[in-house]
């Protein structure tokens, strides 16, 4: 299916990020820079208007926890796209898997056990 898909120009790409930058902007509308000033400075700014910057301190005790905050939810979102992209096997891919692994366990477990019988009969019969 990926030869079939038109490859995208730079300028789509471009475009592409963009809209996705804008998606996953802070929610207050304030578009950020995608790093930690970014938010920060959006949220300082937006206590100073409302004026409960003297409420929460200079540096506001509050932005660091909304900050982490944000950083959390923001790699949620990131995994959830992610997790999208993952081609996921089918049912019988699985049980085929599942049936292989069991057949190799024991063919190596049956293996093991002869060569550490071997081993043991012959430490055996050295010692005595």
């Amino acid at each position: 299916m990926a030869r079939l898909q038109k490859k995208k120009t730079t300028a789509e790409k471009v475009r592409q990020k963009e809209s996705h930058s804008k998606d996953l902007s802070v929610s207050d509308g304030a578009a950020t820079s995608g790093g930690k000033a970014g938010s920060a400075v959006s949220k300082v700014k937006k206590l100073s208007r409302s004026g409960d910057l003297s409420k929460k301190g200079a540096a506001g005790s509050g932005v660091a926890q909304d900050n982490f905050f944000q950083k959390g939810m923001q790699f949620f979102r990131e995994v959830r796209i992610e997790l999208k992209k993952v081609t996921w096997p089918t049912r019988k891919q699985t049980a085929g898997s599942t049936v292989v692994v069991i057949i190799l366990v024991f063919i190596l477990s049956a293996f093991l056990g002869v060569v550490d019988f071997g081993l043991s009969k012959l430490v055996q019969v050295v010692l005595a």
